[in-house]
């Protein structure tokens, strides 16, 4: 085809997307600002500086286009030449005139003398976007500042877009050229440059229309120059004015009429007979009276109806309102499915044993494998990844902030120079996420849970081969060693790493910037040699190479990292007991040395990543855990004492105190401690009763899963211990919400778990966007201020889809307290 006849094509098809669009349009409201401070109509939302995540693309001017976040990031951004980016703002001051029907977000940067607000107002069937400056652009930022926005790209997968006279399809992936530009970066080619710029004119539920009013709009594709990369919709600022700078008139489609589907959000996996069985219904604010549910029960190839009512309606919460149909009353084992109007769930199972094949199993036989650091892990024909960073690890240079919070202070605090190894830190520990960091908070955790979990396990698994010696691990191969027994052993030798090279934990480790996002195969990411500063470069021996491309170890020591690290090795303890009684025994000694040094010195309190920072709470917590392992009364003796704290801390420390409550055997104490426990189920029932899923739900930027597994890990102990108090459904609700019922889509959050999971996901492979079976992620996002959001087309909004140790560990922990509550006789 002739690119004139391509042209006339293009031409015809947006034609008929205008139209389209137009028939939407027309008998749309128009935009108002809305209690939270937003604008807002049917099918469309602008929100004005609500968020303020912005390397997560979750900022500035967003816009929410029939129930999907099309585009964010909104604000201006700086290229200088000296390196000094602009980052992006982390707060506005925002006016909300309902009378003028305008919002005024003002932003600041002090260190670079850059004051300027963004005017949102409705305008036609859009909104106009006005940035007005304080001063005008100093002439060193000439072409250099502009004002930006991020447009989401599965969304644009295979869709036209026209800009000026340049038209085309949105791609795949990146596939356009990258320059480097005149301050020595790689960047895009742009992909068009004019007045006016039409994304998907031939889809009405995506098209979008950006037109600049003094200027100019620059289209580029950011996923050229990082996978997570965006697609850029820019304008440059123009010199010499203030006032209006910048004009631009956006106007999303919307289709008349528009409601957003019902959500029936259930269980991924399925039921306990004997549990609550209740669809979360999620239903556009505009919908009217909830219609008939009907739960449907598939069996010998036909499909019946076993039960039907009308949802119960609950409320609002968020930006919906739920209606909730409970099917508690079927307990008749088999398949089946809900449907709501024209909508159906994914078939689940109501089976008693529901919880015991197939859904923990995943994550610690594949997930947790897969994420062992320091060595090579086979599945099959398959190579996950090699023996890797065996040349673990150089001491931090000193006085640095480090990326994700990691830090080291004036004090190494250890025998080693900076940039000279450490010994030790090769062997054991798991990869912590979607990066190859090991924080030592991290793998406390980790190796806690674990231990938990194996201690409440009936069903022990043995589906892989660990050689420990020879840093080898397959897969799918038993070797008559217990699965958990074999993690356990393998989070406890990295934990001991930083007693054994300087008597007290690091705080972790993790790669140098320029290595600390690459992703594949771990093993290929250094050079597996020792640093030896004789030796150039390129010059290897068997053992060393002048290459200094090691990760570096953060070896400052923490009171509240002491006590972690110390209830985790005093649990590892026990369950190496009888398979390396060796090992078992030093993770015992170096728990209860821990403790006695921190018992007899002034508390040190170092923030750095990972580290946890209520240190009482830590103490609590390992005290609790030396008694539970050794009976000894030194500990009994000490937890009465921390009675005061113990009750100010009762969220996080009423459940490892309820473990050993019948060993104190001192009767004033319970009494309080009882007292204690009533209370805090009063304000407990209050916070589940917020949400119709009930379960805590305090979103901060991450999803979720990860903070109510914790809690309901917690929780389990509290269930069994004082079933008078506490109820068994909190544990099961916070199970079915991982699996998939939760606010803004039905889809389990354990990868290749349930018939609908999440399959992209940000692990070490998310450059292939893939998923590693059994890994967990945290989930449904809060977009501020009301918005939920599970994007799963892409790996690369890490806040809800990144895979984390800690969240597998206590997601398997869940998973066997839901069955251990429900099967308690069987």
């Amino acid at each position: 085809m002739k690119k004139t006849d391509l042209f006339k094509l293009f031409v015809i098809v947006s034609f008929l997307g205008l139209l389209t669009g137009c028939s939407g349009d027309k008998g749309s409201d128009r935009l108002i600002i809305n209690d939270q401070e937003y604008l807002e109509k049917p099918g469309l939302s602008v929100l004005a500086f609500h968020n303020y995540y912005t390397v997560g693309h979750q900022g500035g001017i967003e816009i929410i286009q029939h129930g999907e976040r099309i585009a964010t990031n909104g604000f201006i951004r700086l290229r200088p030449a000296d390196e000094r980016r602009l980052p992006g703002p982390d707060r506005a001051e925002r006016e909300a005139d309902r009378q003028k029907q305008e919002i005024v977000s003002s932003i600041s940067y002090d260190d670079f003398d850059l004051n300027y607000k963004v005017r949102l107002k409705p305008e036609g069937n859009g909104f106009k976007l006005i940035v007005d400056l304080e001063k005008p652009v100093p002439a060193e930022w000439e072409n250099r500042l502009s004002f930006e926005m991020e447009v989401y790209p599965p969304l644009y997968y295979g869709k036209t877009f026209q800009i000026g006279e340049t038209f085309g399809i949105i791609p795949r992936m990146g596939v356009r050229s990258v320059f480097t530009d005149e301050d020595g970066r790689i960047s895009p080619v742009n992909m068009g440059q004019g007045k006016i710029l039409t994304l998907a004119g031939e889809d009405p539920l995506r098209k979008i229309v950006f037109e600049n009013k003094k200027g100019e709009i620059i289209l580029t594709d950011n996923r050229e120059s990082s996978k997570s990369g965006w697609i850029m919709v820019r304008s440059v600022i123009s010199p010499g004015v203030t006032q209006g700078a910048l004009e631009w008139i956006i106007r999303p489609n919307v289709v008349n009429g528009w409601i957003r589907e019902p959500v029936i959000a259930v269980s991924q996996v399925g039921y306990h007979p004997d549990q609550v069985k209740q669809a979360v219904i999620e239903l556009d604010r505009k919908t009217g009276k909830p219609e008939k549910a009907r739960l449907m029960k598939v069996s010998g190839g036909k499909v019946r109806e076993v039960l039907s009512g009308s949802p119960k309606p609950w409320g609002d919460f968020l930006c919906y309102k739920y209606a909730v149909f409970d099917f508690s009353a079927v307990k008749e084992p088999g398949m089946y499915f809900v449907s709501y109007g024209t909508k159906s769930t994914n078939p689940f199972s109501i089976d008693q044993d529901v919880y015991r094949n197939g859904v923990w199993q995943p994550t610690l036989e594949g997930y947790f494998p897969v994420q062992m650091c320091h060595v090579k892990v086979r599945d099959g024909q398959a190579i996950w990844h090699g023996a890797c960073h065996l040349d673990d690890a150089l001491q931090a240079p000193l006085d640095i902030e480090h990326v994700d919070g990691y830090r080291q202070y004036k004090e190494a605090e250890t025998s080693y120079r900076p940039l000279t190894t450490v010994p030790f830190q090769n062997r054991g520990g798991w990869h912590d996420a979607g990066d190859d960091d090991l924080a030592a908070g991290s793998q406390a955790a980790t190796t806690h849970y674990l231990v938990l979990a194996n201690e409440i396990c009936n069903n022990q698994t043995d589906q892989t081969s660990v050689d420990f010696q020879g840093l080898y691990v397959e897969m799918h191969k038993p070797d008559g060693i217990p699965d958990f027994v074999q993690q356990i052993k393998h989070g406890a030798i990295n934990l001991l790493s930083g007693y054994r090279a300087a008597g007290h934990s690091f705080a972790g480790i993790i790669a140098t910037r320029e290595g600390r996002n690459i992703t594949g195969d771990w093993a290929s990411q250094t050079d597996q040699l020792f640093y030896d500063p004789r030796l150039r470069p390129e010059q290897r021996t068997l053992t060393h190479s002048g290459l200094m491309d090691e990760r570096w170890v953060f070896t400052n020591k923490d009171t509240g990292l002491e006590y972690k690290v110390s209830a985790a090795l005093a649990a590892a303890s026990r369950s190496l007991r009888g398979f390396d009684d060796a090992l078992a025994s030093e993770c015992l000694a170096t728990a209860k040395k821990a403790w006695d040094y921190e018992q007899s010195h002034d508390p040190v309190i170092q923030p750095n990543a990972y580290v946890p920072r209520n240190t009482k709470v830590q103490e609590i917590i390992a005290t609790s855990e030396l008694l539970f392992t050794t009976g000894e009364e030194k500990y009994a003796s000490h937890l009465k004492k921390l009675l005061p704290e113990i009750g100010k801390n009762m969220g996080r420390a009423a459940w490892c105190v309820a473990r050993v409550a019948d060993r104190l055997k001192d009767e004033e104490f319970n009494t309080a401690y009882l007292e204690m426990l009533r209370e805090y189920k009063t304000g407990l029932d209050s916070t589940l009763a917020l949400n119709p899923f009930g379960v805590p739900w305090h979103p901060a930027i991450w999803g979720i899963g990860w903070n109510i597994q914790e809690f309901a890990l917690e929780h389990y102990y509290l269930v069994t211990r004082y079933p008078d108090i506490f109820n068994r459904e909190i544990v099961l609700r916070v199970v079915n919400y991982v699996l998939g019922c939760h606010p803004g889509s039905s889809t389990s959050l354990v990868s290749g778990v349930g018939a609908h999971s999440v399959t992209n996901a940000f692990g070490v492979y998310r450059h292939l966007e893939s998923y590693i079976p059994g890994g967990m992620v945290s989930g449904t996002a809060l977009i501020r201020p009301d918005f939920p959001e599970l994007k799963e087309t892409t790996p690369f909004l890490w806040q809800q889809s990144e895979y984390v140790m800690p969240g597998a560990a206590s997601y398997i922990f869940c998973v066997l307290a839901a069955d251990g509550l429900l099967n308690q006789n069987n």
